[in-house]
């Protein structure tokens, strides 16, 4: 008897920590409450300055406000990823607007299938944008991110995966990374006493992250149930970026903007790259022999290999296979000299599959990323290519 009541405790207990888990993310218990509902109770939070309508300089300070939590943090991410990359004709962003949007998102354009990674992409989208459904995603991701920054033995490569920002140029480099040796990724990390972290990466530079913000988690790279260890991997990459910008005098930045570096393998392997620029290597080239010992020493050697397509629209522009985007980075994570196969991997860690063989005209078969090119078609589809070396970068 004594043990059945042992054991209803039990359940009971999880039970209430399970709803108290609901009511903490969304303010309410399941299901969450309605976007339209998050902005009617938070929208006096996040305009500041109480004009009535929100600017992305408020939207940039409620997204770095550690007293925005759950759900109003989400609201404000779903609305950040409407502005970030100007693609809607939007109106002021007042209170009503924000109610009111609808709660499915119609496209008239292919939107969908562009990368947010292309920056030559200037289309404009005529229809007006669902908050609702980004709201939904950023909760699901508040909910799903372990509060540990590694509660498995390591980082795993299958949880490296690209949200919706545009910065491929950095989780490619951190699935590549990550593919190559987990055991660099975990060693940049040091938790401190005080829940702060501290992060080095390989060419020095050391950054601190006092805290991460429920925006941070819900908007950035996040590696779910692997641990906060992605986002705040990201965090501290931004501010490394910021640092950067400043160094060099340019318009103040934050750690919030969309931007990138040329230099993030140098940056996080403390070493020089090798970059190699594709065209004119035709599938009769010589110069295939050569990129062929190169890319077979780099896979030996599991040194980090990148490469990347040209932006749709720009002087390097070129038709691509169905289901590789254009202005977007990816990882090489190997090379087969028997076969002369390039393994590749999108960091959108996307599935496709193509209508017919596979090959340039119908795409390749993807898997959580992953594809397979024929050497001679991947020198016909990528724009370049970037091999680590082991020669120190200087910053």
């Amino acid at each position: 008897m004594k043990n059945i009541f042992k054991m209803l405790m039990i359940i009971s207990a999880l039970v209430s920590f399970s709803f108290s888990k609901a009511e903490d993310l969304t303010g309410n218990l399941n299901p969450p409450k309605l976007f339209a509902d998050v902005v009617k109770e938070h929208f006096g939070q996040w305009d500041s300055n109480g004009d009535g309508q929100l600017s992305e300089d408020e939207v940039i300070a409620a997204l770095s406000n550690p007293n925005i939590k759950n759900a109003s943090a989400a609201a404000i991410v779903a609305i950040d990823k409407v502005i970030r990359h100007h693609k809607y004709k939007l109106p002021p962003l007042t209170k009503d607007y924000l109610i009111s949007s609808p709660l499915k998102e119609v496209s008239k354009s292919q939107e969908e299938a562009d990368s947010a990674d292309d920056g030559s992409k200037a289309e404009q989208i005529d229809h007006p944008p669902s908050f609702q459904h980004r709201y939904t995603g950023a909760i699901k991701k508040l909910s799903e991110t372990s509060p540990e920054l590694f509660p498995q033995s390591l980082p795993s490569f299958t949880a490296t995966r690209q949200g919706a920002l545009g910065d491929c140029p950095f989780v490619s480099t951190v699935g590549a990374m990550n593919y190559c040796n987990p055991h660099d990724i975990k060693a940049m990390f040091k938790q401190n006493n005080d829940r702060s972290f501290t992060v080095t990466f390989g060419d020095g530079q050391v950054v601190n992250i006092a805290h991460l913000t429920d925006s941070d988690i819900a908007m950035w790279s996040s590696a779910g149930t692997n641990g906060l260890w992605f986002t705040v991997l990201e965090k501290a990459y931004r501010k490394i970026l910021v640092r950067a910008q400043k160094k060099f005098g340019e318009k103040e930045a934050n750690v919030y903007e969309g931007f990138n570096s040329e230099h993030t393998v140098e940056i996080f392997t403390g070493h020089d790259i090798q970059n190699i620029e594709l065209k004119g290597f035709t599938p009769d080239s010589p110069k295939l022999a050569s990129l062929r010992n190169k890319l077979e020493k780099a896979s030996s050697e599991h040194l980090i290999i990148k490469t990347g397509t040209a932006g749709k629209g720009g002087p390097n522009s070129k038709k691509l296979p169905p289901g590789i985007p254009h202005g977007h980075a990816l990882a090489v994570l190997g090379y087969d000299r028997k076969t002369d196969v390039v393994d590749v991997w999108n960091p959108w860690g996307n599935n496709f599959t193509p209508d017919g063989p596979d090959g340039f005209k119908n795409g390749y078969t993807t898997k959580t990323g992953q594809f397979f090119v024929p050497l001679k078609e991947f020198v016909e589809i990528f724009q370049n290519i970037q091999i680590e070396t082991k020669n120190l970068y200087r910053n």
